[in-house]
């Protein structure tokens, strides 16, 4: 019986850490984090390159931040919602909102060669590994 009181106290603890720490960027930080949930993404290889998917919907190209370091990627961005004025509301579901997230990548990345393009509500990002972390064939001599 103890047994479980303990295990339920430890995933309290780790709840309570964890809603604690999602208002924390780590902005270019070491672990790979997000406030919340949004944007959503994707993320896989490519030959050499990393290729990352988000969803934002509703937002303008102009209204999103993206920045590289290294091998963390910053994606930023806010919606608003603009209603005439003197509005009557019978229902609001779509809510303002702004993200903030800083993702690890596996390896470094090439800044000067890395694309983004925004069609449809989806942000694609093109990261090119970083020449210097490609690994290089040794000779046996």
């Amino acid at each position: 019986m103890f047994a479980r009181l303990s295990n339920a106290y430890d995933t309290l603890l780790a709840f309570q850490e964890a809603v604690e720490n999602a208002g924390k960027t780590d902005y270019f930080g070491q672990a790979t984090t997000y406030r919340g949930s949004n944007p959503r993404v994707n993320i896989f290889k490519s030959g050499d390159d990393i290729i990352l998917t988000a969803e934002v919907p509703g937002l303008k190209k102009e209204d999103i931040k993206l920045e590289i370091k290294e091998n963390l990627l910053r994606i930023a961005g806010k919606r608003e919602n603009h209603y005439p004025e003197k509005a009557s509301f019978h229902r609001i579901e779509r809510k303002d909102y702004d993200f903030d997230r800083t993702l690890k990548l596996p390896h470094r990345v090439e800044s000067s060669q890395v694309k983004a393009e925004y069609h449809e509500g989806i942000l694609k990002i093109v990261l090119p590994r970083a020449e210097k972390d490609k690994p290089k064939n040794i000779e046996i001599n």
